[in-house]
């Protein structure tokens, strides 16, 4: 076995795919008993749309992503704030002035954002939902994440015209599919050991051993953090101080369907500061009744051991200014899930070197997932895509 893959998220399809075009023998260990990872589609009995549980938009024009979701569709509509006027203005300033965000040396976002320079270039208003974009989107804390870290991913995103956002109407899951064709998976495969040495790898599993010349671990940041698969010998320090110096971010999802639309027919999003779920998007270009509600980093952290779905129609009710009842909800919380740990990675301040040596190899180990990006591309799709591709050139050049 040339390559033992350990995840069947999108990176490890991507590198063991990879692997297979190169004629390397490969398999893919997974524990789930799907494939995806944090791309987890649902399709409700009653639901006119799919449920995406986690990953739900194709960000920008990514040439290792777009082939894979051809059928993607651009989502256009209103940005609405939580007095429900509609503030597409707004947004595209503070999306222009995020480009110049302060960052020539590196400190916390937040200090970013409190500093002078900023501060004479910003509106209150803009002040407000650029803060609450940053803290938002990325599912960090603005208090200890890097700005440096936070420029780089806005340059790179702005290099793929990430501003445009696409969903796929049949579910996001077609992608990790196209990845896994033709590919030898053992899923509710969970690994609990790898042995490694000069001569190759041992990965051990509940019930089997797999013998493989190499390995590639795509487990996410938050998995390696907990510990809950054992390397023996231990990873060297560097790799164990880089594991620990990243930071993986909380999300809750809330997804509510309803018999009728409750909000403009151009909204798109809904930006409802300083509610406990502050932001609301429709399942565009679908125009189902749906809403799905996004609360991240210091929100999700509020959110446990509460009722998400109430604390949404909270939320959405004091928008709206009325009560509304859905006819179906779903909430997920990827904190709780034991195989993900968090939604995905971001960077505290001074850590930017731990993403390069996150994804470095230790003798026939090979990493690939989000967290091992150092593009600027953590936390996609297409990001976690690349590192697969990457950690599989890896291996065969190495044979």
């Amino acid at each position: 076995m040339d390559a033992i893959v350990i995840g069947a998220g999108v990176a490890g399809l991507a590198a063991a795919r990879e692997l297979q075009l190169g004629g390397r023998d490969a398999i893919v260990l997974e524990a789930r008993d799907r494939i995806g990872g944090r791309v987890h589609t649902l399709r409700p009995r009653g639901w006119p749309v799919p449920v995406e549980a986690g990953a739900e938009f194709v960000h920008g024009r990514s040439k290792v992503l777009l082939p894979l979701a051809r059928e993607a569709r651009e989502v256009r509509g209103g940005h609405y704030s939580g007095a429900l006027e509609r503030q597409d203005d707004l947004w595209a300033s503070v999306m222009e002035k995020l480009e110049k965000l302060p960052s020539a040396r590196e400190r916390t976002v937040a200090e970013a954002l409190r500093s002078l320079r900023w501060r004479l270039r910003t509106t209150a208003d803009e002040r407000r939902l650029a803060a609450d974009f940053l803290e938002g989107f990325n599912a960090a804390r603005l208090d200890r994440a890097s700005v440096k870290a936070i420029a780089q991913q806005l340059r790179a995103s702005a290099e793929i015209e990430g501003d445009r956002i696409s969903r796929i109407p049949r579910g996001y899951d077609v992608v990790p599919h196209r990845l896994a064709r033709g590919l030898r998976i053992e899923l509710r495969t969970r690994v609990r050991l790898v042995r490694w040495s000069r001569s190759g790898v041992q990965v051990v599993t509940d019930d089997r051993r797999w013998e493989g010349r190499r390995a590639i671990v795509t487990l996410p940041l938050g998995v390696l953090q907990a510990g809950a698969v054992r390397f023996e010998p231990r990873l060297p320090g560097w790799k164990s101080s880089a594991i620990s110096a990243l930071a993986m971010g909380p999300v809750v999802k809330v997804a509510l369907l309803f018999d009728r639309p409750h909000w403009p027919d151009d909204l798109a999003f809904l930006h409802a500061h300083g509610q406990p779920v502050p932001t609301f998007w429709r399942t565009l270009p679908s125009r189902a009744p749906a809403l799905v509600g996004w609360a991240a980093s210091r929100n999700a952290d509020a959110l446990r051991g509460k009722n998400a779905v109430d604390a949404a129609l909270r939320s959405l009710s004091a928008v709206l200014k009325k009560r509304v009842h859905p006819v179906g909800a779903l909430a997920f919380d990827w904190q709780e899930d034991e195989l993900s740990r968090g939604a995905y990675s971001w960077v505290p301040v001074r850590s930017m070197k731990a993403q390069r040596a996150l994804a470095k190899r230790v003798g026939p180990l090979h990493f690939a997932g989000e967290a091992t990006d150092f593009d600027g591309a953590c936390g996609t799709v297409h990001g976690a895509i690349a590192t697969g591709i990457r950690a599989a050139r890896e291996v065969s050049a190495r044979r």
